[in-house]
C-alpha cells in the first residue's frame, strides 16, 4: 500500500490480526493499531472479555477514551454515574474523569480508543502471550501492583482509585 506525506501507510487488520494477550481471568486483548502506526494518533485494542473482567477505578491523564461494545452486559461507572450498556453502544470518556467496567454477562466484545495513542502498550506488555488452551500463570493474574509497575516503566499517566 501507499504511504502518506508522513510516511504512514493504510493498515487492515482483520479478526485474529493484532497483537493478542490473556487479560484477567481469561479474557483476551487484542492490540489491532499502535500509536506508533498511526503516527501517535490513537491506539485501539479489541477487548473478547469473559464475565467478571473488570478495570477498577482509574483515572487516565493523557489521553480520552473511547468504548464501542459490540455486545455483552457491562456496568460503567464514571464519576459518580453508573450505567449499564446491555448490547451495542459507544462511551466517551474524557481523560480527568475517573472511571470503571465490570463485566456482567458470561462474554462481552469491545473496541477501546484512545487518542493520543500509546495507552495500547499497557494491554500488549503487561498481558501473557496467547497459547491455545492455555491461561495465565498461576499466582501472576492480573493486580494493581502489577499493572501499576508496568503503568509507571511506561510513563502512562495512570492514577488508580479516586
Amino acid at each position: 500500500m501507499t504511504a502518506n506525506l508522513d510516511g504512514r501507510s493504510p493498515i487492515v487488520r482483520r479478526d485474529g490480526d493484532g497483537i493478542a494477550r490473556l487479560w484477567g481471568n481469561g479474557s483476551v486483548v487484542t492490540t489491532k493499531l499502535s500509536a506508533q502506526e498511526s503516527g501517535g494518533a490513537l491506539g485501539i485494542t479489541y477487548f473478547s472479555a469473559v464475565q467478571g473482567e473488570r478495570a477498577p477505578r482509574h483515572t487516565h491523564t493523557v489521553e480520552d477514551e473511547i468504548f464501542i461494545i459490540e455486545g455483552g452486559e457491562i456496568v460503567l461507572t464514571v464519576g459518580e454515574r453508573t450505567e449499564t450498556v446491555n448490547g451495542a453502544g459507544v462511551l466517551f470518556l474524557p481523560r480527568g474523569i475517573p472511571h470503571s467496567y465490570l463485566v456482567e454477562s458470561e462474554t462481552a466484545r469491545f473496541y477501546v480508543i484512545t487518542t493520543p495513542g500509546g495507552f495500547e502498550r499497557f494491554f500488549s506488555e503487561t498481558g501473557y502471550p496467547v497459547t491455545p488452551g492455555l491461561s495465565a500463570p498461576v499466582g501472576k493474574a492480573w493486580n494493581v501492583d502489577r499493572t501499576t509497575e508496568f503503568a509507571e516503566n511506561l510513563g502512562l499517566g495512570l492514577i488508580w482509585g479516586d
